[in-house]
């Protein structure tokens, strides 16, 4: 049997954690169930380490989706004085009350997310204030290839017209517990129940049963998959107006690397994984020579926190 190169052997873990994301090496070891790496419990165990300090994936997320009765806000904010622009940024990233934090540079100088409606102060504008409707993270199909080839690919193809759906769901029945459970486990499924359970001052009992009868339920899991590794990737976040964001979503699926996506109201926001602007850009050129994409905003990520 051919010998699987690392990118190969990382990609078949990663499909393997996508069906069992509270996974063991021993249940990956049993499902890969192949000649060579991934056979053996102590090499699985070792690629899964490798694979997640070398940033090829992250830690699979509890993404809550969007309910009546809490639904995300994002807000697209932008410094009023550039004098205060270093106090602003620590006040955001020490708030508690965001659960996102994107340093921008660009139009906007900041994207945030909340559960709560929130007022900024004097320091900072709000151009935008929105519904954050349950993101997508797409499972990127052109792993073994680079992102310039199927960018140039895409750009090429006919794009399916249509919205993304923005669903609300009737209500989330979910009690502080609840919330104080998903929140130790939103950054990582994979949490030991026991960590988490003293952590919370729970039984691990409580914690467990809570954590697949009344969390899961109502959250999607999301993947992430870098081919070369998070950090070697330039990021950009795009603002759009689009009415073919169901053939860019689709588009962004054919990438190497995870693209999240963000469903405002209106707009619809990409944070895309690429190794060459010039490459981004003529691609952009194109949809808007096509009219897939009325118009767009460009900035370029600095710093985030996901709390």
């Amino acid at each position: 049997m051919k010998k699987l190169t690392d990118t190969e052997t990382y990609h078949e873990l990663f499909d393997e954690i996508r069906k069992i994301p509270r996974y063991s090496a021993k249940q990956l070891s049993i499902h890969l169930n192949g000649e060579g790496r991934g056979k053996k419990y102590s090499t699985t165990n070792s690629q899964i380490r490798k694979m997640y300090e070398r940033g090829i994936s992250l830690y699979p997320n509890l993404v809550l989706r969007t309910f009546e009765n809490c639904p995300f806000k994002a807000y697209l904010l932008k410094v009023r004085d550039p004098a205060n622009f270093t106090k602003t940024f620590y006040t955001l990233k020490q708030n508690e009350r965001l659960s996102y934090v994107l340093l921008l540079s660009g139009p906007f100088d900041f994207f945030v997310t909340s559960m709560y409606d929130l007022n900024f102060g004097k320091d900072l504008r709000i151009i935008k204030k929105s519904i954050s409707y349950t993101p997508i993270y797409t499972i990127p199909h052109g792993w073994k290839y680079s992102t310039d080839e199927i960018l140039a690919k895409i750009a090429d193809l006919a794009l399916e017209e249509g919205k993304i759906e923005r669903k609300i769901e009737d209500w989330l029945p979910w009690t502080d517990t609840h919330f104080r459970i998903y929140e130790i486990f939103k950054n990582n499924i994979q949490l030991e129940f026991t960590v988490a359970a003293r952590k919370l001052g729970l039984s691990q009992d409580i914690v467990r049963k809570s954590f697949y009868k009344s969390i899961l339920p109502f959250c999607n899991v999301a993947h992430y998959f870098f081919p070369k590794g998070y950090n070697h990737y330039h990021k950009s976040f795009i603002v759009a107006d689009s009415n073919h964001e169901m053939g860019l979503v689709r588009a962004f699926s054919e990438l190497p690397c995870t693209t999240y996506v963000f469903p405002l109201e209106e707009e619809i926001l990409f944070l895309i994984f690429h190794e060459n602007i010039n490459d981004l850009m003529l691609f952009f050129k194109k949809m808007e020579e096509k009219r897939y994409i009325e118009k767009y905003f460009l900035c370029i990520p600095l710093y985030f926190t996901n709390k």
